[in-house]
């Protein structure tokens, strides 16, 4: 059985560094002993040498499953060093002979499938380790490591609970929760500039705070102090206060779903009074009446543009792609289609009395259906699509 990686909880001074699902992170066959061999305990005590009768009848007792589940769902991990030494070589010393044994990591796990006690044995490869001090050393800091791992709810024997568990226990930074959020709005097919946006919103909160700092650790007081700095030094209105806000929102919701926050620290951060602005004012009919007649007089083209806007509050690039089979005077409709308009979805719009008469100068009916109604700034209807460029210059 494989044993998956538990290095989050090894001390940051081991100089442990295999993978434990490495070859000898496994159940190891127990060593045979003779009768007539004596233990040498007390000799090896003084290397660390944990093992007891008494822990040894209890988990021997334990791998039949014929007891009842334990409050705890496992024994405490211990070293244990292979055969007794009865005899040490000249030259040698008790240390070394000891060292030369195979030692392991041993603990027993509740599997609730099988409802009984499992054995785990564990060697990590640190018997490559001659020298028998830093070999003691290693497998101590293993065995601790098993310890405080069992001690936190790691479950060898459950990868989904052990994900969930490094979630809460490891967790990200905000750069690598910033990639994990890019990666699945462009697998969810989120328009590149509504991305673009949302980078734009975090790298900008990421640069306040540092890269480095778990998400786990932010809370509503680092959300409200990012937005009231940028609003106090950057002179931001309500709105771009707002939009920010939102931005952040979404960050941290795709963070509570995928379970690395127990809570989005932003649900409860107000927001602003959006105030009206100068640069976004409604056209008067007073306006827009001496638009349309300077359009009238030097460009006939961006007049019908601009007219299609103003009655059907359809978005530039929506009326770029719109083809005369999606115009339907008789039902007075135009049909934006799903694959041309902002959210995918088919949209129908009302023809204005004003705007047909200009549709039916135009003579539609008698253009092929597949034609684009502002293909061309000389001829308006066109088989081809008018350049983004060139409306740009329009």
């Amino acid at each position: 059985m494989k044993i998956k990686d538990l290095d989050v909880f090894l001390p940051h001074n081991s100089d442990i560094s295999l993978p434990l699902n490495a070859p000898g992170a496994q159940n190891l066959s127990r060593p045979a002993r003779r009768k007539s061999e004596k233990s040498s305990i007390k000799s090896q005590e003084n290397l660390g040498y944990p093992e007891g009768k008494s822990q040894e009848k209890n988990l021997r007792r334990t791998s039949f499953g014929f007891m009842e589940i334990p409050v705890l769902p496992y024994t405490v991990p211990r070293v244990v060093k292979g055969r007794a030494i009865n005899k040490v070589p000249a030259g040698s010393s008790m240390e070394k002979e000891v060292a030369k044994q195979s030692w392991y990591i041993e603990f027993f796990f509740h599997n609730a499938t099988e409802e009984r006690m499992e054995r785990i044995r564990v060697t990590r490869k640190l018997n490559r380790i001659k020298d028998p001090r830093q070999k003691l050393r290693n497998f101590n800091n293993l065995c601790e490591a098993y310890k405080i791992a069992l001690e936190s709810g790691w479950n060898p024997l459950d990868d989904h609970a052990n994900a969930r568990l490094k979630k809460e226990l490891i967790g990200i930074d905000l750069s690598e929760a910033l990639m994990l959020f890019e990666s699945y709005h462009k697998a969810k097919g989120t328009r590149p500039k509504s991305i673009s946006t949302y980078r734009s919103t975090v790298n900008s909160f990421i640069k306040y705070h540092g890269g480095a700092k778990k998400v786990s650790t932010i809370s509503d007081f680092e959300i409200t102090d990012f937005l009231n700095f940028k609003e106090r030094e950057d002179k931001w209105a309500g709105v771009t206060y707002n939009n920010c806000r939102i931005g952040l929102n979404n960050f941290f919701r795709y963070l509570k779903v995928n379970k690395y926050i127990p809570q989005n620290p932003v649900t409860d951060c107000e927001t602003r009074k959006k105030m009206p602005t100068q640069s976004h004012q409604v056209f008067t009919e007073r306006d827009f009446k001496v638009i349309m007649d300077w359009l009238d007089n030097h460009d006939k083209y961006c007049q019908l543009f601009v007219r299609m806007i103003y009655y059907t509050c359809i978005r530039p690039k929506e009326l770029r792609f719109l083809q005369l089979k999606y115009i339907d005077l008789e039902e007075n409709t135009i049909t934006i289609p799903g694959v041309v308009s902002k959210n995918k979805k088919s949209i129908p719009v009302n023809i204005d009395v004003s705007l047909r008469s200009e549709l039916e100068k135009l003579q539609i009916e008698k253009f092929d259906k597949e034609c684009f109604l502002l293909g061309s700034a000389r001829t308006f209807i066109s088989p081809n699509v008018f350049g983004k460029l060139c409306l740009q210059q329009v």
